[in-house]
């Protein structure tokens, strides 16, 4: 016969009971009590509970990095947290539950805290999820006395078990947070759409191909690049962080170093900031990395919902739009047009 979450609340009712009075036992040494020793404890304190109902003899501990880390009649999954602190928040599992155990249909959380006044909760697992922490992955956060209607999944507008079997759950994560940032800044951690290797190096040791391909992409994606507000590196230092491994003490220099440039366009000789000449002299690279870029990576940097055709025409107006620069009728997308077109530079 199937088991309901009515039928399976009681057990957790009386586990609590009997893990409560097995930490009491411990006095001082449940301080000292380890994740898995304590993983065991409610274990046995489920185990207990079930003696004479219908989940006797169904309750099992999964492999050493299961999720959950009990199942209970291969239909209800029991995570247990703890923490030594006096409070009902902890770092909770990673978004992508790539080690789930497929025939768990629901997953409590059973929370035990031992500082202060040593006591239990236990909640659905998706009601008390509040946010998103990141360690080595995007991780959810844990807050027992959540209020109901308040969880990461109520504030992104997506059920727990739709987001969980996403292809990619993380991008729905992604789009979330795009959406609350304020101006220069960008999400940062890697996730499984990233190739970047785990070791952060300096700018300069990094090949000059990767050097010369970072302000070729960060020419495209951040168009602030060519305004006045003093976020506008905030972003590209982000990307390259997340993209190249890369950290740069003066990533400004990267754009503006060496002053002016004097240049003759439409019959005039006017000077432009340098950032503009390195546009110019781009301009050929620009437009063949625009073309074949990945419209999806241009609609997240661009912050637009869609990618027009032709691309690079978006960019431009992109462009004008971010730049703080004009000299007469010409514009910063004219410079990037007579470096385009030009036969030499």
């Amino acid at each position: 016969m199937t088991k309901t979450r009515k039928d399976f609340l009681p057990l957790l009712e009386k586990a609590k009971e009997n893990c409560l009075k097995g930490l009491k036992t411990l006095g001082l040494k449940a301080n000292k009590i380890q994740s898995t020793e304590m993983e065991e404890l409610v274990l046995a304190s489920m185990k207990k509970a079930a003696i004479g109902t219908a989940f006797d003899g169904k309750i099992t501990r999964g492999s050493l990095h299961a999720f959950p880390d009990i199942t209970v009649n291969n239909t209800f999954g029991v995570e247990v947290k703890m923490t030594i602190g006096d409070k009902w928040t902890s770092i909770g599992n990673s978004i992508l539950e790539s080690t789930r155990i497929e025939s768990i249909e629901e997953v409590f959380i059973f929370f035990v805290k031992i500082g202060g006044d040593i006591n239990i909760k236990y909640r659905a697992y998706q009601e008390c999820l509040n946010d998103i922490a990141v360690t080595h992955s995007p991780r959810y956060m844990i807050d027992m006395d959540l209020p109901l209607g308040k969880s990461i999944f109520d504030k992104i507008g997506v059920k727990y078990n739709d987001l969980r079997n996403k292809p990619n759950p993380i991008r729905y994560i992604k789009d979330y947070y795009r959406k609350q940032l304020s101006e220069g800044e960008e999400l940062w951690w890697i996730d499984q759409d990233s190739s970047s290797a785990p070791i952060i190096k300096g700018f300069g040791n990094i090949s000059p191909e990767e050097q010369e391909r970072y302000v070729i992409e960060s020419m495209i994606l951040f168009p602030e690049i060519f305004g006045n507000s003093n976020l506008k590196f905030a972003r590209p230092a982000a990307y390259l962080f997340t993209e190249f491994g890369a950290l740069s003490s003066n990533l400004r220099d990267k754009f503006t170093a060496g002053g002016q440039a004097k240049v003759t366009i439409k019959g005039s000789t006017i000077t432009i900031p340098k950032v503009l000449h390195k546009l110019l002299i781009r301009s050929k690279k620009i437009d063949k990395a625009i073309r074949e870029m990945d419209k999806s990576k241009l609609s997240h940097y661009w912050r637009v919902d869609t990618i027009k055709s032709p691309t690079l025409n978006q960019w431009k107006e992109l462009l004008n739009k971010n730049s703080s620069w004009k000299k007469g009728k010409i514009k910063t997308s004219d410079i990037f047009d007579f470096g385009l077109h030009a036969k030499e530079i």
